[in-house]
């Protein structure tokens, strides 16, 4: 028996930390960013055993699925009677602001449930509440379980993991739309920090939280829809200055050095604009205005290159648990 599941990642561009309650399901944030067409893939191969897992492929570590199959065997006991072979590749590195560990939490859940023909629905809802509670087990990300649940371009209202059926979830509340809006991922090629180096320090997290509150305050106003998006765009690039994290971790650098490329791709005109991935080294380039054609990815990734840095294109996913 088997399963599959490729879920997208994400990228944050505001964030405010509330973490401050003993209860997983409601730690996590508020904030604003974008589903990826591009994460991880996982395949999960079962048979009769005693609920062992051994993980191939290129995971950085194995604990996280480790503590996914734990929580599945806490809802149901019949993921124990298997032993389990799961296959993980990646299609963005890890580490640098792309949210791979919650794509690869809910990837894991998923594709273990599909293995076992779980209802689909079941084992969606399953998935998001496991892997919202292994991310916070791990000082993981904060909203990215809640973001690829929702899709799209999307705008957290309330921490925590989202309200799901069965009797699953927390206090979350996500609001999302989708445009098919292309867009270049770019990483710099050296390891980075940790998010719990922010998220589990003091000072940093008061400076994001208020900066990320104050950011997000006009967002919550109004239709969350397309027409926010340069509000979005504004608004993100606010949060870095006011947070201190544009300043941290050489991230002006890489700014600059986006620059440069999109200058030398022919694009200093400010119809592509670069905004930081929190908390990677990272930035996302996407269209100021959503009318841009597509034919721009291409060049912008080679003169990124070119340039030593890491690059692909991908686009918004309107369902980033079940890319195909």
């Amino acid at each position: 028996m088997q399963g599959r599941a490729r879920v997208g990642g994400h990228v944050t561009l505001i964030f405010s930390v509330q973490d401050d309650s003993d209860i997983l399901l409601e730690q996590g944030s508020r904030g604003a960013g974008l589903a990826l067409d591009r994460g991880v893939i996982i395949e999960a191969k079962a048979k009769s055993g005693n609920g062992l897992l051994t993980i191939e492929g290129d995971a950085p570590g194995s604990e996280l699925h480790q503590l996914v199959l734990k929580e599945l065997k806490g809802h149901d006991s019949v993921f124990g009677d298997y032993d389990w072979i799961l296959s993980h590749e990646c299609e963005l590195p890890p580490s640098q602001g792309f949210g791979l560990s919650a794509a690869g939490a809910i990837g894991c859940a998923l594709a273990i449930q599909r293995a076992l023909g779980v209802d689909e629905d079941l084992a969606r809802s399953r998935a998001i509440h496991v892997a919202h509670r292994v991310e916070r087990q791990l000082s993981g990300g904060l909203g990215d379980v809640a973001a690829l649940h929702s899709g799209g371009v999307e705008l957290r209202l309330e921490p925590g993991c989202p309200q799901l059926p069965d009797g699953l979830g927390g206090p979350g509340a996500v609001l999302s739309w989708y445009d098919e809006v292309p867009l270049v991922v770019v990483w710099r090629t050296t390891s980075s920090q940790h998010t719990s180096n922010y998220i589990d320090d003091g000072e940093w997290k008061l400076a994001i939280r208020a900066a990320g509150e104050h950011c997000l305050l006009k967002l919550r106003d109004g239709q969350w829809d397309a027409s926010r998006w340069p509000e979005l765009l504004s608004k993100s690039a606010e949060f870095v200055e006011r947070s201190g994290l544009l300043a941290d971790s050489n991230r002006l650098d890489l700014l600059h050095m986006v620059g440069g490329a999109l200058a030398g791709a022919g694009f200093a005109d400010g119809a592509l604009v670069a905004r930081l991935c929190m908390l990677g080294e990272s930035a996302v380039i996407v269209p100021s205005e959503l009318s841009l054609s597509t034919d721009w990815q291409d060049v912008v990734v080679e003169h990124l290159q070119m340039r030593g840095l890491g690059a692909t294109s991908a686009s918004i996913a309107s369902d980033a648990l079940n890319l195909h």
